[in-house]
């Protein structure tokens, strides 16, 4: 079936680390109707690779068989020729999981709505697990990377509170290590002594790549969660304009309801990611909730990537 994906002319990649608030961004870039929302396509095709632990990268040179696979499996996602299985944790409400099993869970539902959309122009393809791979769609499907960047500490506080650990050992493939890592091999093969400390290294090495990347690339765009969530409609307003999506007044009211519509800011009882809540002090609420030694000690691991984005005052150590 002609599902006219060549009237989309304006691709766009939402990345970021799990947990930073990239599903809240894809999700409010694409609230025109015009605009296709892709989730977590990445997700399968890992799953079904020869390292199912790892990340994701591909060179832009695609030098490998493995690089190879995820290019004509990426090939498919702009021409909306794929099938994406659904996910229902064993943690979700009763009710959440009766909603999935009759309508899909996040991946296939997007992807039958962006199939059925005859008004598409632009599309959101938002994965934390193509994370690594920004650089290669950027130069060869002509995407324009967004990367939401979340302060470490705020992310360990988040982690914490879901209890999801990610380590550098899931960014350990060698050629990732050979481009970013090979005058540091000892801090990505390191034995962290918490699961936190482990954490911080990967959101320092994942942002060392990022950050590298992004510097070659004045078009890429460079968010924090923070100020997404401290000014969220000029925030968004301006990621819609430089992204060439289209700013409406419905959008932004959209915006204030969701950034605004729950009075607190902490979220509700047994939803991962809740995004009706007050989000201004969110931040602070997060970081806070560490202890002065757990701030001291994500810092020191994250200080030469952390502070080309915050600053020390952020971190509340002194």
């Amino acid at each position: 079936m002609k599902l006219a994906v060549d009237q989309i002319n304006n691709w766009i990649f939402v990345t970021g680390v799990i947990r930073s608030g990239t599903t809240f961004a894809g999700k409010v870039l694409s609230l025109p109707v015009e605009v296709d929302y892709i989730h977590e396509p990445y997700g399968e095709q890992r799953a079904r690779s020869n390292r199912p632990d790892l990340f994701p990268y591909v060179r832009p040179s695609i030098n490998t068989k493995e690089m190879q696979k995820y290019h004509e499996f990426t090939k498919r996602i702009f021409s909306y020729d794929l099938t994406l299985r659904g996910y229902y944790p064993e943690k979700d409400p009763w009710l959440r999981k009766v909603t999935k099993r009759l309508v899909g869970s996040r991946a296939p539902f997007y992807l039958r709505l962006a199939k059925l959309n005859v008004f598409h122009k632009a599309a959101i393809i938002k994965d934390p697990i193509g994370l690594l791979l920004a650089e290669y769609l950027h130069l060869h499907f002509g995407v324009k990377p967004v990367i939401v960047i979340k302060h470490p500490v705020s992310l360990i506080a988040s982690l914490k509170r879901v209890n999801w650990w990610p380590h550098p050992r899931e960014l350990a493939d060698k050629q990732l290590i050979k481009d970013y890592f090979y005058d540091e091999t000892e801090f990505m093969e390191r034995s962290w002594s918490t699961p936190m400390l482990a954490s911080a290294a990967y959101w320092r090495a994942v942002h060392k790549v990022l950050l590298s990347q992004a510097r070659n690339y004045p078009n890429w765009q460079v968010v924090t969660h923070e100020e997404l969530c401290r000014n969220p409609v000029s925030a968004f307003k301006h990621l819609y304009e430089v992204l060439d999506l289209p700013w409406s007044e419905s959008v932004k009211r959209r915006i204030l309801k969701l950034t605004q519509g729950n009075r607190s800011t902490e979220a509700r009882k047994g939803i991962v990611q809740d995004f009706q809540r007050n989000s201004a002090n969110l931040f602070e609420m997060r970081r806070d909730s560490l202890s002065l030694e757990e701030r001291r000690a994500v810092f020191e691991v994250v200080k030469d990537v952390a502070l080309k984005i915050y600053t020390r005052e952020s971190f509340a150590i002194d």
